[in-house]
């Protein structure tokens, strides 16, 4: 490469003209090469269309009112910014693998792509060769989708660029749907609930285990319902109490009477019985008064002959032994309804012990109740606390519940615009293509005129000869060209010089 002199520097206005004049084939080839190559790009690339979509996202909360009037705009902008991870969330897998089931995009990966194929094992993929290729056609998915938030709005705009305009279409109505339908479950925060539902599982576990161990000492003990038992028992104590009082009260009262008849009796008085008796006993006494008035009238009888007769008179002594007779009756049923009396008395006696040792089982009943009670209660204890802390967090899991279902509604989601299918390609945009050639052709062509003439070795005027040379020039012809096949000679742009012998001058 020649070194330059200051006059004939490539920097300099003249010798740029002049290197563009000259090096005009290289500029010409190469601009046309790139235009032509970008040219057949924009047309030779198969075109992509792109579908899109509009989506308002408006975020609910108690500044709400506020925040509309534009009073707090420190709190809208943290609203707006919020937008910030819808773009985000719009990306994530769950949102886009219902996208890739709905068509089929893994099983079409599988057959397009002969790697994936070929980890089919007897017809069958494994769960790791699965995965792959469901994130492979995610991360697709998600490379092709863009989420764009409208300046200063809450107002997303999501497109999806595909060679079908047809299924992009349907990709980003897919999209806008299970984000959606997904949307507000994202801010619900189950925490609260869970953390309830855990501490209930908890207590129902140690409110069974002691329901458990309860339910085997009563099992032993052959106790149902202590309380009521308790009570049962309480009031049969009370009945037979009752019973005792009016058996031991009967018997004291046959007791007595019975002694009176036996003083009656051995005082030869005549025997007085109260009408409150039985109906048997009743019955007796009737029979008893007959043979009393019987007698009453055989002793007016034997009055009435000894006025007339003498005691040996037939008829007194018939009388007088009708009337030992009848007194004779008259004893005997004395001492049948006497025999009766002891009996009835040792009946009563009999049944007062039966009843007072009743009553003694009965309460005895009551003290073992009262130890099993006890002992049960020693089992279960707590367990009405843990009743208690149960109850209360019941509640408190379903007012957590209801927070976190209220967090739903604070963002709201709604489709503006739907998608329609494109049918003008924004790509390639030939328009741009042609732009760009124009520009990089340009650059290049000018570049490599100034390129290749910075790597020329040929000399170009007589200066550089001189410079070069370290001689002087005698002289310098132009090469002409002849123009139209006619005699007029004309220089060329492109000048050439014919050096001869240089001869030092002295």
């Amino acid at each position: 490469m020649l070194d330059y002199n200051k006059y004939d520097s490539p920097i300099s206005t003249f010798s740029f003209m002049n290197i563009l004049l000259k090096r005009r084939k290289v500029m010409v080839i190469s601009f046309v090469l790139i235009v032509a190559s970008f040219v057949g790009a924009a047309f030779i690339l198969p075109p992509v269309y792109r579908s899109s979509a509009k989506v308002l996202v408006n975020y609910q909360s108690e500044n709400e009112k506020a925040y509309l009037l534009g009073v707090n705009q420190t709190d809208g902008q943290q609203r707006f910014d919020k937008i910030g991870a819808e773009l985000v969330i719009m990306k994530m897998r769950s949102i886009l693998e219902p996208v890739m089931v709905e068509f089929g995009l893994d099983k079409k990966l599988l057959q397009e792509n002969k790697h994936f194929a070929d980890m089919q094992k007897n017809g069958e993929l494994t769960e790791q060769a699965t995965r792959l290729i469901q994130n492979e056609v995610i991360a697709g998915l998600a490379k092709k989708l863009t989420i764009e938030r409208e300046k200063d709005t809450n107002i997303l705009n999501v497109s999806f660029d595909d060679r079908d305009p047809v299924f992009a279409a349907q990709v980003v109505d897919k999209v806008v749907e299970e984000y959606i339908k997904q949307r507000p479950a994202i801010d619900k925060d189950t925490r609260a609930f869970e953390f309830f539902e855990t501490q209930i599982q908890e207590i129902e576990r140690q409110i069974a285990d002691l329901e458990k161990k309860g339910m085997s000492y009563k099992s032993q003990e052959k106790v149902l319902q202590p309380d009521q038992q308790t009570q049962i028992l309480f009031s049969s104590v009370a009945d037979f109490d009752k019973e005792l009082t009016k058996v031991r009260a009967e018997r004291i009262a046959k007791e007595a009477r019975l002694k009176v008849i036996r003083e009656q009796l051995a005082n030869g008085d005549d025997i007085a019985f109260p009408n409150t008796e039985s109906s048997e006993k009743v019955g007796r006494l009737d029979y008893l008064n007959e043979l009393k008035k019987t007698q009453l009238e055989l002793e007016m009888k034997k009055s009435s002959l000894q006025q007339k007769y003498t005691e040996k008179h037939p008829e007194v002594l018939l009388v007088v032994r009708d009337i030992d007779a009848t007194r004779q009756k008259i004893r005997s049923e004395v001492n049948e309804i006497i025999r009766a009396e002891e009996t009835s008395v040792k009946a009563l006696q009999a049944a007062e012990q039966a009843l007072g040792g009743r009553m003694n089982q009965v309460v005895n009943s009551v003290a073992e109740l009262s130890r099993q009670e006890y002992e049960l209660g020693k089992l279960t204890i707590g367990i009405d606390d843990l009743r208690e802390v149960y109850s209360m967090l019941i509640k408190q899991r379903e007012e957590a519940r209801i927070t976190a279902s209220k967090k739903e509604y604070l963002v709201q989601v709604r489709l503006l615009e739907p998608p329609s299918v494109a049918y003008k390609p924004v790509k390639p945009n030939k328009v741009l293509f042609i732009g760009i050639a124009l520009v990089l052709g340009v650059i290049i062509s000018i570049g490599s005129a100034l390129f290749i003439e910075m790597f020329d070795p040929s000399v170009n005027t007589v200066e550089d000869v001189q410079h070069c040379l370290g001689l002087p020039i005698l002289a310098a012809i132009p090469d002409f060209e002849q123009i139209n096949n006619k005699h007029r000679l004309v220089p060329r742009l492109e000048e050439k010089f014919v050096f001869t012998k240089a001869v030092a001058a002295e």
